[in-house]
This record gives C-alpha cells, structure tokens and sequence, in this order.
C-alpha cells in the first residue's frame, strides 16, 4: 500500500546552464566595479582643485570648440603629481602644459584612453598650476543658430569653480543656461561673458548649455585675422612665389621655345632642303642617261639611255642639259628605222 506519491522533477540542463552563466557574468561585472572603483579612489583621494578656470571659445580658429583649463592645485599635494582628467571621446588634446613662476609653460608628456563616452588623459604635474587644451567638435549648427553643451566630469573635487565664454566675432543673442551675467568688453574689443560659480564634489558633473546666432554671409561680418605662424622672407621653406613671377617664367619659356622652333626649321630648310635639291639637280646633270623620259607619241615609259622608244620607235625628246650634255655623243640609229 502506498501511503504517499511524490513527485520529484529535477531542473533541465538547459536552466542549469543559463543560471550559471548568469551567476558567472554577475560575479564579474560585482569584481569589475570593485577593483575599480578604489583605483580612481586611490588615484583622487590626496588630490584637491583649489580653483578651476574654463574658458570657452566658439569658432575661434576652427568650426569647432575651444576649450581651455587653467587647474590650481591646492598647496598642500606633494609634488610630483599623477593625474587623470576627462574629455569627451571624439575630443582632439593639443597641450597639456605646466605654468611656471614665471608664467612660461612647459609641456608634459600625456597618455591617453577611452571609457566610455570619455578619453582619459593621465600625466604627472610638477607645478600646482596646469593648462590644459583641446578642441571640442560637438557644436552643433542649425542654419544661423550655434548650440554647444559642454560638460566637467571630474573625480576630484574643485573648490571654486570659474566659466569664461568668448562671444563669437558676428555672434549675437548669446546666452547661458546658467546664466553668466552680462557680457564684458576687453581691450581689445573681445565680449567675454563670465561668471564665478560654486565649487563641484568628486564624482559630479557640471554642464552649460550655450546658444547664439550667427550669420556668416551676413556682409557686415567680420573676418579672422590670419597671422603667419613664421616669419615669412625670401628664403622661407615653401614660399609660394608670386602670380607675376610665374607669368614671366612661362613667358620666358614660351619665347625660348619658338626661337628653337625658328633656329630648327632655318636649319632645315638650309641645309636638308637644299641638300636634297642639290642632289637631285646632281643626278640629272652627271648622269643625263638615267634620267627617266615618257615617249611624246604613245606616253610609252623609256629605259634610261634609249634615244627611241622601244614602242612606236620615234625619237625621245630630253631636256635641254640633257640635250647638251649628250651633243658630243655620236647619234646611233634605231634598228627600226
């Protein structure tokens, strides 16, 4: 008598399979995140931004956007220091520079990888005071209208944070989310809006959202000055000579080759030309008999030497030099006649 049934059911294979890749891929991504994590902690922990100066530049040399960083650190890291700082992955780094005491710049040697959305940029500081520069190429255009949002992710805190933002030259309706006041006109009659803003934690990120218009072929707009980037003398590598200095070198040219043209063909109509006549006139006048003459009856072609045609047998007529070079010649009659 059976007083109880059980019914036991084992899981498939299939599920054993799967819940295991799961508990692998989960145990990974935990021990990613875990060693990670202390290896920014470490990289950030003794590091502090006492003062953060971003400046913006819209379309200053380049459709595109120019952002420059001027980092102080604060007094009391020990020096030197290794760095890490963040751009956005298609960002194109120029310099990263070292300011001196006597505000000269000295390059640093820079690293570089990709995380994401971002590219890592790692060097050493031997100065609390660093530039750094690249161009940003996320300005998006929209006809006359410029929209730009830039973002500061860092993972060191910034004490005071300082936003500079240069008004294009024939920009106009500029303005910020934040707001950054009212523009500000410098010396050199450059609008500059700017604003100092409350310092980031490590960790968080600090945007601002910028707008303009703009209308290049608006005639009223203002070119770029262009500035060589050395001087330019005679005797600078890859000078482009002037249009005038081509004309007269291809005139030059042009004039060389028809007085060759000219010298050749004198040449050859004194000298071929006349050879050639020479020669002809030669053959006639020594050789009279092997001049080829037609029979002026029947058109019948002679042998040269004939003095009859071999046709009709009437007498051949030949040019007077032939005629006088062959009056000494004793007359032999046909075998016809």
């Amino acid at each position: 008598m059976v007083l109880f049934n059980y019914s036991i059911r084992y899981p498939s294979i299939t599920f054993v399979k799967r819940l295991n890749f799961f508990l692998l891929t989960l145990i990974l991504i935990i021990s990613g995140i875990v060693f990670w994590q202390p290896a920014y902690a470490q990289s950030g922990a003794d590091v502090e931004i006492d003062a953060l100066e971003i400046s913006l530049f819209p379309e200053f040399n380049r459709p595109s956007m120019l952002v420059v960083y001027e980092i102080t650190l604060e007094n009391a890291i020990s020096l030197p220091a290794r760095l890490t700082f963040q751009i956005p992955i298609d960002g194109q780094l120029l310099a990263v520079s070292n300011r001196e005491s006597d505000d000269s710049l000295t390059a640093l040697a820079t690293e570089t990888s990709e995380f994401g959305q971002w590219k890592d940029v790692r060097f050493s500081s031997n100065t609390d005071q660093i530039r750094m520069e690249y161009y940003d190429p996320n300005l998006i255009k929209q006809g006359d209208q410029r929209i730009f949002v830039y973002e500061w992710l860092s993972i060191y805190p910034v004490g005071t944070l300082t936003v500079n933002v240069r008004q294009p030259l024939g920009a106009s309706q500029v303005y910020t989310v934040p707001s950054l006041g009212e523009p500000i006109t410098d010396a050199d009659n450059n609008v500059f809006f700017s604003r100092e803003l409350d310092g980031v934690p490590s960790g968080e990120s600090f945007s601002l959202r910028l707008i303009y218009t703009k209308d290049p072929a608006n005639p009223a707009f203002p070119a770029l000055d262009v500035d060589p980037a050395i001087e330019v003398n005679p005797t600078t590598q890859g000078r482009t000579p002037s249009p005038l200095t081509v004309v007269m070198w291809l005139l030059t040219f042009d004039v060389g080759v028809l007085v060759m043209l000219g010298l050749y063909y004198w040449w050859y109509a004194r000298n071929i030309s006349n050879k050639s006549e020479r020669m002809v006139q030669g053959v006639g006048i020594a050789n009279p008999e092997k001049q080829v003459v037609f029979c002026h009856e029947c058109g019948m072609r002679s042998h040269p030497g004939d003095s009859y045609c071999s046709n009709c047998g009437t007498e051949l007529r030949r040019s007077s030099r032939s005629n006088a070079a062959t009056t000494t010649q004793p007359r032999i009659n046909h075998p016809l006649q």
